[in-house]
């Protein structure tokens, strides 16, 4: 971590952006406000502070057994400075000299680098003998300011914030020791931004006026520098605002006015009045929410639940991932609450023995709270208070027990859930138990090493000492604690058991691999197989142990047994006799009765509810269910959730194949907007998108079918996603699947379920002569090779992929064939896949073309192409960022290889599993881009109702002529902002400035018409998060096909910033019709959109303050002209050439010097070691 840089740290020599997680998110690396705070799952937290200020906190079992600069955590101060070699010495020099090591970083800095930061216009000026430090530094060393300083600026490459911030520390030092100092900042060197309504004084005295004490700043000196108030403001929470708009303080934290927050434990909401005057009214949060603090904010937000196991003979998972076995058959705790909560609960399990062997299984299990005490056998019977009950069974309003597939199920309203059958255990609980659970299942306080925690509050490093003290008293059970080992396996039985075992890496379970890791079940598979002699059946049930966790994670393997030992003969396969008139599968259902052996999901954000009629929520939902408007129907409550939370149900399995017509009805009535239903069919293990709906339909009931045809077993799975706003209730009644073809089918249902094909791409050259990278997927990958120094894979496929609202739903080539992608849903935020290309021996000038989609909610997404050199110099040569919009792009990169090369595609995956990228129609012609004939992307797929934002079009390579129109929108900034004007209804205004913003690492360093005019921008550290600033045309008479074109600039580290351009029409009705979001480079861009008005119109841009102050966007060079952007010649207005190209999304020429080197693995391992990594790799393949 490097103390200036507040957006990358180092690893292992490599930058990596932030936020980062490395090892399964063992270790993460974020940035809060001024610090970098690195944390472990061990508890290990380390802050580093701009200032230099460094904090470590460590957990106590690592009391007496650290040693360094922080001492030895032995609670006694007086040998805090022992040295390394076991002396004890006072002078901390000593003990400094004796902990420094050699540095980490690279050299960074040239030879000419250092010489010019030496110089006295930079960090020379320090130690200059006539500078304005002289005096200074006559009195004070500067020379370890001085070296501060170069180490910064060659880390940061010259960053004048390094600049400044070494000159602002030396300058602080001086004035506490009294030596006044020179005013050495100016409007252009080291400015200081003030916030609104504030000024800056380089030499103001007295103590500011304040809303009150708890304002105060703490500088009231003489002659001080700092940022003042305007005359008529004060400071309130360090904004300067009026005496009417002062906010409050509540338990050391200032609150704005009327800005809201929550007390306590979340039983108190209170709002700000304004003055120090607090209003509290009582609440609580959801059943489904747990209150946390997130983000630095107390609140009530979604739980997220965790999963303890037990399975086998029996092997147990903890909360927190910690595998073990026991083999005790008496009765165990499980899990229970050891803490404050407001539901306390324990759950016991007593194990039998096994065949007269030391081997035992899982019997029983009972649930105990608040007076109820459930039993759940081995044959799935339940007894609740000693009296057996039928299922489903309901417990008040907090406990309902009913049957699930194999599993006896609880559910309860508390955050707690668990399944068992088949010997098999599964207990979930969310967030709100984090850290106050204790027993078998572990503590669930994110680390493993508490896992291990007895009732007397010893933490013990052996399973068998720690499993046998949650032995409860149960005098009807005869049972032993077991043997503490386990039993012993003979070589060639355990060879053979691990060869069988091994099938869990194979591609018939590869699908879940990423939810489950296989590693620990094929641990445990092994033992099991080896206590049996190696029978088949227990290979069996240990290999549906493994199944059965990823139905639990919900990812489903319904063809695994085909590919294994454990073959059955398989389900007819032949349609059998149609008969329209009746249903062919067995889970038509009206939910009148019940809900049809229809499934809750369990990973979703909440759940459908069972109905019957009026919803709770006002102007939202049917009054009625629609079979008989009396009974019951399903339907999602947008009240009680988030904006774009989903809830899913699953059919149960359907045998029947052939053409079938699925019918059910549904009712999406509301206000909200973005609120979704959609279907999708679940066959071998892949979800496919059959039908959506969006937005308001109507308060009446109507009918949808979709035809399927359908050559496996499959499920249905039904989705509906809250909108904007509570008025989000979306129902389903009656649903029903027939053979045959469907009586009839809206153009809306023919849309989503008959795709017209994309038309071919013409060829635009003969192949390449001496390479062979083009590819069109469509039969294998060609010579191109997945990279084994990446994360995972790209995969090739067809059809649409199964992670909903991302990726695209046919290829570019046909419409109906392959193409390549990355499925987010498979790797985490960060991850990267590589396509290797075969070598190309013609080093000269190419353009590699290819046509890829980018669509999904996820930030950081991505795609990059690399030039491959000299065998392992990778060079970035284009990239794309965020979301691009639900169609297929076209993009063109010139390569001007210096030797024989090859290309990389890189696809990153974003903050979430919706981040599929993908790549189609690969071809790569010799010379420049520019050489190559205009090609316009092909009609897109018609997409669903849902897909109603428009997408920015693809900057075109034609060069369009300069037609202006006869309206006053044309600026260039540089005298003032012409014809436009702050629009009142937003947050914050748009700047005009010239030169660089006062924020570092963000914003553009000069204006685009000539490098030292006037651009506008949005100063990030001015605003919150998600705050907009306006800026509003004037009124332009003229309504006809228009282009508009601008430059933009958005350099930052925050995610979310953005900037969008709205058509104004009729007054008040503005339609967004481009966008851009996230960090673009250090580069201006250029942007053409297209307006169609229909009457007099205007245009808004409107920029976005993201998460962080690093959320500088600007324009420049605004100019409208009549026509279609792609019918018009193009001379820019402002004397620049246009030489923009799809690849104009490229990174800085400093960014595309960079170079990264992979390297091949170490061949010099040991016999054990490559059993080792091949286990691993098995495993990830």
């Amino acid at each position: 971590m490097v103390r200036t840089e507040r957006s990358k740290v180092m690893v292992n020599g490599i930058w990596k952006n932030l936020p980062l997680h490395l090892q399964g998110n063992r270790v993460t690396v974020n940035a809060q406000g001024d610090a970098l705070v690195l944390q472990t799952d061990f508890k290990l937290s380390i802050f580093y502070l701009r200032s230099g200020a460094i904090q470590v906190i460590v957990p106590s079992q690592y009391s007496n057994r650290i040693c360094g600069m922080c001492g030895n955590f032995n609670h006694e101060t007086e040998d805090d400075f022992k040295i390394p070699d076991g002396y004890l010495v006072q002078d901390t020099h000593v003990l400094g000299q004796s902990m420094c090591g050699e540095p980490t970083l690279l050299s960074v800095c040239t030879d000419a680098e250092e010489q010019k930061y030496a110089s006295e216009v930079y960090c020379g000026i320090l130690t200059s003998r006539q500078g304005l430090f002289s005096t200074c530094s006559s009195v004070l060393n500067a020379d370890s300011f001085f070296r501060s300083c170069m180490f910064d600026m060659c880390t940061t490459h010259g960053d004048p914030a390094a600049l400044c911030n070494a000159i602002e520390a030396f300058s602080a030092t001086c004035d506490k020791v009294g030596i006044s100092v020179l005013a050495w900042r100016n409007t252009t060197f080291c400015p200081v931004a003030c916030g609104p309504h504030s000024h800056y004084n380089s030499c103001t005295s007295g103590c500011p006026k304040t809303c009150s004490s708890q304002d105060a700043t703490g500088s009231c000196g003489i002659c001080e520098e700092r940022c003042e108030c305007d005359d008529g403001f004060m400071l309130s929470g360090g904004a300067c605002v009026l005496a009417e708009d002062c906010g409050c303080w509540a338990n050391g934290q200032h609150y704005l006015i009327r800005e809201t927050f929550m007390e306590g434990e979340c039983e108190q909401q209170c709002q700000c009045l304004g003055n120090g005057k607090i209003q509290c009214s009582p609440t609580s949060c959801k059943t489904d929410e747990v209150c946390m603090v997130k983000d630095g904010v107390l609140g009530c937000f979604p739980s997220s639940p965790v999963t303890c196991s037990a399975y086998g003979d029996p092997h147990y998972i903890t909360f927190d991932g910690k595998a073990y076995s026991f083999w005790g058959t008496c009765n165990y705790t499980i899990a229970k609450t050891c803490g404050a909560t407001d539901t306390q609960f324990t759950i016991t399990a007593r194990n039998e023995g096994q065949n007269n062997s030391a081997t035992s299984s899982l019997n029983s299990v009972a649930l105990d709270m608040e007076g109820l005490h459930i039993v759940i056998g081995k044959n799935k019977q339940v007894y609740a208070n000693g009296g057996q009950v039928r299922l489903p069974a309901k417990f008040g309003s907090s406990v309902s027990v009913f049957q699930s597939g194999p599993y006896a199920q609880v559910n309860t309203n508390f955050g707690l859930r668990l399944l068992f059958g088949n010997a098999r255990l599964f207990v979930q609980v969310d967030e709100r138990y984090r850290g106050v659970l204790c027993g078998l299942c572990g503590t669930y306080s994110g680390s493993q090493f508490d896992d291990f925690l007895t009732p007397e509050g010893n933490t013990v490093a052996n399973p068998h000492e720690f499993a046998r003290s949650w032995k409860t008293n149960d005098s009807d059970w005869t049972c032993s604690n077991g043997s503490p080992d386990p039993p012993e396996c003979h070589p060639d039985l355990e060879d053979d058991a691990y060869t069988k075992c091994s099938e869990l890496f194979e591609d018939a379970f590869k699908e879940c691999h990423w939810f489950v890791p296989p590693q620990i079940y094929v641990s445990s598979c092994v033992s099991d197989y080896c206590i049996s002699k190696g029978d088949k059946a227990q290979l069996c049930t240990s290999l549906e142990d493994y199944v059965s966790a990823c139905e639990i994670a919900e990812v489903f393997l319904p063809d695994w047994r085909n590919h294994t030992l454990c073959f059955a003969d398989p389900l007819p396969t032949e349609d059998p006799t149609p008969t329209p008139s009746a249903a062919s599968c067995p889970w038509s259902c009206d939910f009148d009765q019940d809900e049809c052996d229809w499934e809750q999901l369990i990973q979703d954000s909440f759940d459908w509810t069972r109905w019957s009629g009026s919803t709770p929520s006002n102007f939202t939902g049917p009054a009625g269910d629609h079979t008989t408007g009396s009974g019951y129907y399903m339907y999602i409550e947008g009240d009680s959730v988030f904006y774009g939370d989903s809830a899913r149900i699953m059919s149960p399995v359907c045998h029947t194949t052939g053409k079938q017509c699925l019918s059910f009805w549904f009712h999406m009535y509301g206000m909200a907007n973005a609120m979704l239903l959609n279907l999708y069919i679940f066959e071998n293990n892949r979800a496919s998108k059959i039908w959506s709906r969006t937005n308001n339909q109507g308060n009446s009931w109507y009918q949808g079918q979709v035809e399927i045809k359908p050559q496996h077993p499959f499920q249905i799975i039904i989705e509906g996603i809250r909108g904007s706003n509570p008025r989000s209730d979306v129902s389903i009644d009656d649903v029903s699947i027939m053979h045959g073809a469907c009586d009839h089918l809206s153009a809306e249902d023919l849309d989503l379920t008959t795709l017209a094909p994309h038309p071919s791409t013409p060829n635009l050259n003969d192949p390449h002569p001496n390479c062979s990278m083009n590819c069109d997927f469509e039969s294998d990958i060609c010579s191109w090779t997945q990279m084994v120094t990446d994360v995972f894979d790209w995969t090739r496929h067809k059809g649409s992929t199964p992670t909903s609202m991302t990726g695209p739903s046919s290829d570019h080539t046909t419409g109906s064939g392959f193409y390549m992608y990355i499925e987010g849903d498979s790797a985490v935020h960060g991850d990267t896949a590589r396509l290797l290309s075969a070598e190309c021996a013609d080093p000269q000038p190419q353009c590699l073309q290819v046509w890829y989609h980018m669509y999904g909610s996820s930030w950081t997404m991505g795609l990059s192409v690399y030039l491959l050199q000299y065998g392992n110099v990778a060079k970035e040569v284009w990239r794309m960022r965020e979301d691009q919009g639900n169609m297929w792009h076209l993009a063109r990169v010139d390569l001007r290889p210096d030797v024989k090369f090859q290309v990389i595609f890189e696809g990153r995956r974003g903050s979430s599993a919706r981040s599929d990228v993908a790549i189609d129609d690969v071809s790569l012609h010799r010379g420049a881009c520019s050489d190559l004939p205009n090609q316009v992307a092909p009609p897109s797929v018609p997409l669903p109702p849902a897909a109603t934002m428009p997408q920015p079009a693809p900057i075109q390579t034609a060069e369009i002529p300069n037609t202006s129109a006869s309206c006053g929108i044309s600026c260039d900034f540089d005298r003032d902002i012409c014809a436009w004007t702050q629009l009142a209804t937003d947050v914050f205004d748009w700047t005009r400035h010239r030169g660089s913003t006062p924020t570092s690492m963000s914003g553009p360093s000069s204006d685009h018409t000539t490098g030292s005019g006037f651009y506008m921008y949005i100063e990030g550290d001015s605003a919150v998060h998600g705050d907009t600033a306006r800026l509003l045309s004037a009124e332009c008479a003229d309504p006809q096909p228009q282009c508009l074109q601008f430059w933009y600039h958005m350099y930052g580290s925050s995610w979310t910033m953005g900037l969008s351009v709205y058509l104004l029409q009729y007054g008040n009705v503005a339609k967004e019709v481009w966008r851009m979001r996230e960090d673009q480079g250090n580069m201006w861009h250029l942007a053409r959109v297209d307006l169609r008005p229909d009457v007099k119109f205007q245009v808004i841009f409107e920029g976005r303050r993201g998460s962080s102050a690093r959320s500088d966007v600007a324009i420049d060079d605004v100019s409208l002209h009549r026509g279609a952007c792609s019918e018009i010649t193009f001379s820019d207005t402002y004397g620049n050439s246009d030489s923009i190209r799809e690849n104009n999304m490229m990174k800085s020429n400093e960014e595309v010097a960079k170079k990264e080197s992979w390297k091949a693995r170490d061949d010099k391992i040991t016999a054990r070691q490559r059993r080792s990594l091949l286990f691993r790799e098995r495993s990830r393949a």
